[in-house]
């Protein structure tokens, strides 16, 4: 028995030693290849401006200017039409920098019928081609019928009727690049909201703003009454600030906006399910 164990031991010891001078007997050499790859990235700013992309006819404001840049093919506009005036992205983004102060003084002691101009844009920042939208918040209990809701939630682009406020937005193309969809009873930091929602079907190019505003203006109706006032302070849409002994009433219209990545994603809409 103890001769058996000896042999086995005996042959491990001439197999370890087989691969040993099995390995002493290649040449080896080793190269490598180093590939460097860029991070991309999405960034975005969101802008206002009192500047329609083709004028602000409707927003009552007659102290904005009329655009008078005469399109061409070099502007590369796919929905404004050749030979129509507009405001250029400079003119816009040139405009939108002091916004906060037209809003500011616009925005002061409002009277029924005064329109103030609120025109949102998304700038691309990043390096990668994104995916937007954009949603505008309006105090639901200051509405009253502000929402004209028809066809499965896409509403109408210009309405009033007897509604405390009033209001347009733009969505390209007979609303088929900016699709809008609103959503009622949204509750942000205890007042609820209209939310809506414009979703830009077509992703937008790094460095490149958006072609359209989704909205145009904002303001009290010409007919409303300080009860209609009252009802929206009542429900809480309107605030009212003391100070002094001044009262100072508030209304808070919220503009937001996402990016997403467009590479990866077979459309718009399933890019935003998977937005989280």
């Amino acid at each position: 028995m103890k001769k058996k164990l000896t042999a086995i031991f005996l042959c491990v010891a001439l197999v370890a030693i087989a691969v040993v001078g099995a390995s002493l007997a290649y040449f080896t050499d080793t190269k490598s290849a180093t590939n460097t790859f860029t991070v991309g990235n999405v960034k975005i700013d969101l802008i206002e401006s009192r500047y329609h992309r083709e004028g602000n006819d409707n927003s009552g404001d007659t102290t904005i200017p009329d655009p008078t840049h005469k399109v061409t093919a070099d502007d590369g506009m796919e929905y404004v039409a050749t030979g129509h005036t507009m405001f250029t992205d400079d003119e816009i983004k040139a405009d939108a920098a002091k916004y906060s102060e037209y809003i500011a003084e616009r925005g002061k002691n409002m009277v029924p019928g005064r329109g103030v101009a609120k025109c949102p844009y998304v700038v691309n920042t990043g390096a990668n081609d994104a995916y937007i939208r954009i949603r505008v918040m309006i105090p639901s209990a200051a509405n009253n019928d502000f929402v004209d809701v028809k066809d499965g939630g896409v509403i109408t682009n210009q309405w009033c009727g007897t509604s405390l406020l009033c209001g347009e937005f733009q969505h390209g193309l007979k609303g088929e690049t900016w699709p809008v969809v609103v959503k009622a009873g949204v509750t942000k930091d205890g007042v609820i909201y209209d939310e809506y929602t414009f979703t830009r079907t077509e992703p937008l190019k790094a460095g490149a703003m958006t072609e359209w505003n989704v909205w145009n203006f904002i303001g009290i109706n010409k007919t409303a009454t300080s009860a209609d006032v009252q009802k929206a302070i009542d429900a809480g849409a309107i605030k009212v600030v003391e100070t002094d002994g001044a009262k100072t009433m508030t209304l808070n219209v919220l503009v937001e906006a996402d990016a997403i990545q467009a590479e990866g994603f077979a459309d718009a809409a399933a890019a935003w399910a998977a937005f989280k």
